[in-house]
């Protein structure tokens, strides 16, 4: 269970570092975008190192851990995130500065964003309770769907506006992209929540 917490921790470590990205690029310091894609891609790295010695616990461990399968479903969900985490750091670093810039892609983009770390925060609180305190676990699984839920509305606003306020195609394409970005990664999040329920329920 050590080993899950340890990729969940990474995780949430890289969601963060979006946050920081998006604020370079608005201020078009290329150096701190870069620093920050580069620090996902690290986190991406020890996430998947991690999952290997997992898997090797695991199968030493054999048959008397009754739920084994189940924890290597829940590191498989929590490592799935890291792929969409990259796409949103990849699809950020194509925003032209200006457009990073506009007040209504701003805001739209720092809300979901905000909303994604808290989910993924919560997520990583219920990865936690797992050795503690299912019950607890279980909780904190209902307060990220819930969380995913508000990302889905934000969602929703955030491409309606677009389709109003994007000047060209291109800005329509390059917004509408990383916002689908930020409501899939939601999506993978709360696939990893169902799978520590599922967890939970059984310790």
């Amino acid at each position: 269970m050590v080993v899950l917490q340890d990729e969940m921790r990474q995780v949430l470590d890289a969601t963060r570092v979006l946050l920081d990205e998006y604020d370079a690029i608005s201020r078009g310091d290329k150096n701190q975008i870069g620093s920050a894609i580069e620090r996902v891609r690290q986190s991406e790295s020890l996430v998947v190192t991690l999952r290997s010695a997992l898997i090797r616990e695991l199968s030493q461990v054999g048959t008397l851990l009754v739920n084994r399968e189940d924890v290597l479903r829940a590191a498989f969900a929590v490592e799935d995130i890291f792929g969409h985490i990259n796409g949103i750091a990849f699809k950020m670093s194509q925003l032209p500065r200006p457009t990073a810039k506009n007040k209504k892609y701003k805001d739209a983009m720092t809300e979901l964003l905000g909303l994604l770390i808290d989910g993924i925060s919560k997520l990583n609180e219920c990865v936690r309770a797992l050795s503690i305190n299912s019950d607890q676990s279980i909780l904190m699984a209902s307060q990220v769907q819930q969380i995913e839920g508000s990302i889905d509305t934000s969602y929703r606003e955030g491409v309606a506006m677009t389709m109003k306020t994007a000047t060209n195609v291109k800005e329509l394409i390059v917004v509408k992209d990383v916002l689908e970005s930020i409501e899939n990664c939601a999506d993978a999040m709360l696939d990893a929540a169902d799978a520590s329920t599922i967890l939970a329920l059984g310790l």
